[in-house]
This record gives C-alpha cells, structure tokens and sequence, in this order.
C-alpha cells in the first residue's frame, strides 16, 4: 500500500478570520428558513444505474472536498487551509456565483493560508451553504464516477441545481433519485450497510419503508436502516448526521445524550443496542440541547473525516466536553490528525461541518485505506 507524509496542519490567524465577511446578507438556517414550505415529492420514477455500482463511505480515500463560498465564509476559510495544508493530496472545490466572488475567494484563501494550488472553482448559483444537503452523491457504476441527485427538501431552486452543475462540469453520467431528501439524513459504511432517520418517509409519503430501502439498493447498492428522528423542538433538521459519524467499517460514534433529555437519549441509546447487535464497536460523545433561551443541538459526529484531517468541533462555552470529545475522536482516528474549529456561529442555525461540505471521492483507491486502526475499546463520556 502505498504511504503519505503527514503535513502538519495550519489552520488561520484567529484575527485575520475574524475580518473575513460573508457575501449574502441573509444567512439561511438548514431548517426551513421563515416564510418556507415543505418540498412536494417527485410524481414519477426513474431509471436507476444500469451497471454495478458502488458507493464509497467518507472514511475511505477522497480526492477531497466540495464547498459552497458567501456564507459562513470564516469557517470554510478554517477548513480549506486545514484541508490543503493538512493532507498532501487532498483539494477544495469551491463553488461560487462568478469571476467577482472566485476572486475574493481566492484573495481570502490565499491570504489565509490555503495551497491555492489544491483550490479549484466551479461556477453556479446558490442560495445556501448547506452543500452536504442538496450537493451530489457520488458514486461509481462499472468503475466509474457518476451522481445520484435528490429533490433537495427545501425550497431552495439553485441549490437544487448543483448537481446538475457538477455533473455538466466534470462530465459525469447522473441519475435522478426520486426522493424529497437532505443529504445530511444519510451514513455509510463501506461493507455496505447505510442509515437514515424517518424523516425521509415524512417527506415521501406515498412511499413504504420497504420502497425507500429498495431505491438505495438499486441506485447505491446499499442496505439501508431507517432509525426514529429526534423532534424539531431537539433538532430542527432531524438528520442522523447530527448524532451518528461512522468510522470505519463496523465502528461508528453515536452522540450520547441525558437520559432527561427523553426521546433523543432513547432513540440513540437503542441504535447502539442495534448496531453492538451487529458486531458494531460503539463510541459515545456528547450531544445535548441545553433549552431556552439557547435552544441549541450541539454535536460532535458533525464533524468532517478526510483523509489525514479529522475536523472536529469546538464550542468556547463548553471546555470539557471538547475535551471529552476530542480523546474519543483521538481513539477513533489514530493515523489522522484531530483538528478543532470553532463551531459557535454554525450550531445555532441547526448544522456544523458535516453539513457544509460533500465528500468527492477518489477513484483510485478502494474501500478500506493504509491507515492503522488500532484497537478500539467501547468509550461513553459517561455511564449509559
């Protein structure tokens, strides 16, 4: 197999970053924003793949990111420099609206730190940061690159259009999913297995459990578990990306949540009696929504595994559980290096990392990568 040398990463000047400012005036929440409505399902079905396909889990190798520049513009300066500075192959995708916004984007990254020569720019209008939501899933029929696109499930058109954008860039074949989805309801694994929340048949529902399992084994090849949602008075999106990161195949990171917390302590406390059931190995790190006035779901499996980087992250107002966090990540990644960012701006509009980025794999390398796993242990942040 073939080895890397680890660059250590760099991550910007705290004071630079705080003068970078966003393009759009409005930033919008991953939940629906005021004045918006539920997306109506697709009224037809569509061809899936022909071919055999492949759907490759964001722990294996990737050829790097896809972002979306004019919002949030401080953290994804923060996660492009860690991300071309930490890994010594990986590139940032950044999508922008034109020459105007490429250039300032540059000018910023450039600034900042990033290896502009591991930054590409492709053109399309947006409406949101939320690229892990509406962006395109990869995947490969007969060895091959291609998307698999949804209805993104906000009312948001050009952000709906991205895949197709990508799709026509990067002449890649694209297949219509007919699903209401985000993307961020959606895990993987490399042996195959793949996880949702209900909120998918929420938002199809002229459509069974068994219909929507069966559309992801003929366009993904996978075996997909739906699994209860929290409430939207706990997590206004109701993804499982809010509480579930896997690792590598058969070890995942479940958020472990207050048994007073009701419904979000049961439902996680049940998918790791699940996923143990299955042979599983099961780490825990903290998830809570403290209330009013700061009614807030604050996470750590949002975070962002590529490659030699693990973006983890950081809340100031809570010391000791970055600290809890940060030892789990450090037992689940040995061969990578845990990054903290600043997640305090996200959090409060209902997403972190995770949701601000897609994952463009990479072709050359299989499911399973040359880093050393070690040997994992059960870790909770607290008793069950």
């Amino acid at each position: 197999m073939r080895r890397r040398g680890r660059l250590p990463v760099r991550l910007p000047d705290p004071a630079f970053l705080a003068t970078i400012a966003d393009d759009d005036p409005v930033r919008l929440r991953r939940g629906f924003d005021a004045g918006e409505r539920p997306v109506a399902p697709p009224p037809f079905l569509l061809a899936p793949p022909a071919g055999a396909v492949h759907t490759r889990p964001e722990y294996a190798r990737n050829r790097g990111l896809l972002i979306r520049w004019g919002s949030f513009n401080q953290e994804l300066t923060a996660i492009a420099v860690a991300v071309t500075t930490g890994d010594p192959e990986a590139r940032v995708f950044v999508v922008v609206s034109g020459s105007s916004q490429q250039a300032s984007a540059a000018s910023i990254l450039g600034t900042a730190g990033a290896d502009l020569a591991r930054i590409e720019f492709l053109t399309a209008p947006t409406n949101s940061v939320w690229i892990r939501d509406y962006g395109p899933r990869f995947i490969e029929e007969d060895g091959a690159a291609a998307i698999v696109d949804h209805v993104y499930n906000r009312p948001r058109p050009q952000d709906d259009l991205v895949p197709v954008a990508v799709a026509n860039a990067w002449s890649l074949a694209r297949y219509d999913l007919p699903l209401v989805h985000g993307g961020g309801n959606f895990h993987l694994l490399g042996d195959g297995e793949a996880f949702m929340t209900e909120l998918v048949l929420d938002e199809n529902p002229g459509l069974s459990e068994q219909d929507v399992v069966d559309l992801y084994a003929a366009y993904q090849n996978l075996d997909l578990t739906i699994w209860p949602g929290f409430p939207t008075s706990y997590d206004s999106t109701r993804h499982i990306d809010m509480w579930l990161l896997p690792v590598r195949d058969r070890v995942a990171i479940v958020g472990q949540y207050p048994p007073g917390d009701g419904a979000p302590h049961t439902i996680t406390e049940n998918a790791v009696t699940e996923l143990l059931s299955r042979g599983y190995t099961v780490l825990r790190t903290p998830g809570w929504n403290p209330g009013f006035p700061d009614d807030t779901h604050y996470t750590y499996t949002n975070a962002v595994v590529l490659n030699d980087v693990v973006l983890v992250p950081a809340y100031t107002a809570y010391p000791l559980e970055n600290q809890q966090a940060a030892a789990v990540f450090a037992q689940a990644f040995p061969g990578r290096q845990i990054v903290p960012i600043d997640a305090d701006a996200l959090v409060g509009l209902a997403g972190v990392f995770h949701c601000i980025v897609m994952h463009v794999p990479d072709p050359e390398f299989l499911f399973q990568d040359d880093f050393e796993t070690g040997d994992l242990t059960v870790w909770s942040t607290s008793a069950p």
